[in-house]
């Protein structure tokens, strides 16, 4: 028996969107020559792909390469950055930030506005608009990508946001595309953390994200994707009734000796003092055996700690490397490493989120992959 062969549909997308991919990560135009080489396409071919992709306004004509002979000079064709722009927002308890990114993926600009108002929408298009007018760009993005800290259900609505109430219920996607005029795909903040550090970071197959700030959260990426679960629930520890990872934490939230932010503690103990370095010992040992069995059930290569917390560095890693460490009777424990990004995670990751969803409306073409090498780079 033999495998059938692909569709002839499927087959253009493929061709159309390796050559958005060369295109966009050229250094400058190409000529049909050079892009058939790039992407291994007959010359033919990338005619065909460039003519329909240029309906799009995505690719456009470059000026002649000059041959130096006595032909018709080459025909090249650029990227056109300009053609769209993605807009990623982070809601928060207070702020509502937003990224605009051009199609290649350099950020022209961030804003960040209060959230406040009885319509948990407005700050979102208020954010939006004020990153387009920084950018001087009045046109709506081509799409936009939304990390919401709340649990988000099977059918896309936020069944609940303990930071953020007023989003309970809400089809946040559906609801902001309709203010927006584009398509909206919405996600949690934690789990989009997770995706940026997996993109942005060295490569690996799996990491748990451990994301230790005002409360502690945990998303898993396994194979590029993140882990979902059957009803969007994996990762959701705090949705076990009962469930406290340390005997002083409110309803999820940390508490410290020194209140309810434990950055004055981690100085403390970073300066040496014994009192504050025993509180932090005995914090990791408090969260250590969840964690482990978080590690037990996926084993990843890697933990990735991030959060305001994790600034600290080895004032906080290293005791919750030895707590962890106690815990496994392993040959092969994981990697723990400090976030690349401790504020940023959730905004890069919506941003990867826009490009991924809505790559037809960005380039014409489907399954085009997110420039996350250029995300970090050009962060201000």
């Amino acid at each position: 028996m033999t495998n059938a062969l692909p569709h002839p549909s499927a087959v253009r997308r493929a061709n159309a969107r390796d050559c958005v991919v060369v295109l966009r990560e050229a250094a400058e135009a190409l000529t049909l020559s050079e892009l058939a080489a790039a992407t291994g396409l007959s010359r033919p071919t990338v005619e065909a792909v460039l003519e329909e992709l240029r309906a799009s306004g995505i690719v456009a004509p470059a000026s002649a390469a000059n041959s130096g002979g006595a032909g018709r000079p080459a025909r090249r064709f650029g990227f056109d950055a300009s053609a769209a722009t993605i807009a990623a927002l982070d809601i928060g308890a207070r702020t509502v930030r937003c990224l605009l990114s051009d199609a290649a993926g350099r950020v022209l600009a961030r804003s960040t506005v209060p959230a406040t108002g009885p319509d948990p929408l407005a700050p979102l298009v208020r954010a939006v608009t004020e990153a387009g007018a920084d950018a001087g760009i009045t046109p709506t993005p081509r799409t936009v990508g939304v990390a919401v800290p709340g649990i988000l259900g099977p059918d896309g609505r936020i069944a609940q946001s303990l930071a953020v109430p007023a989003l309970d219920g809400l089809e946040l996607g559906a609801a902001l595309s309709d203010r927006l005029d584009c398509p909206v795909t919405v996600e949690n903040d934690i789990k989009l953390a997770a995706l940026a550090e997996h993109h942005l970071a060295p490569p690996s197959h799996s990491i748990v994200l451990l994301q230790l700030g005002h409360r502690i959260s945990v998303a898993v990426v396994v194979g590029g994707e993140i882990l979902q679960g059957a009803h969007r629930l994996a990762g959701e520890l705090g949705s076990q009734r009962g469930m406290r990872w340390t005997d002083s934490s409110v309803r999820g939230r940390l508490t410290w000796s020194t209140g309810d932010d434990g950055r004055q503690l981690l100085e403390r103990a970073a300066g040496g003092d014994a009192a504050a370095q025993a509180e932090i010992e005995d914090f990791c040992a408090q969260i250590a055996p969840r964690l482990a069995t978080v590690l037990l059930a996926i084993d990843p290569e890697r933990v990735v700690v991030g959060g305001g917390l994790s600034r600290a560095g080895e004032t906080l890693l290293a005791p919750l490397r030895r707590a962890v460490g106690r815990l496994l009777m392993t040959e092969h424990a994981p990697e723990l490493v400090p976030a690349h990004l401790t504020t940023d995670g959730a905004l890069v990751g919506a941003l990867g989120l826009g490009f991924a969803h809505g790559s037809s409306q960005i380039a014409g073409v489907p399954d085009v992959p997110a420039p996350w090498h250029r995300f970090h780079a050009t962060l201000p």
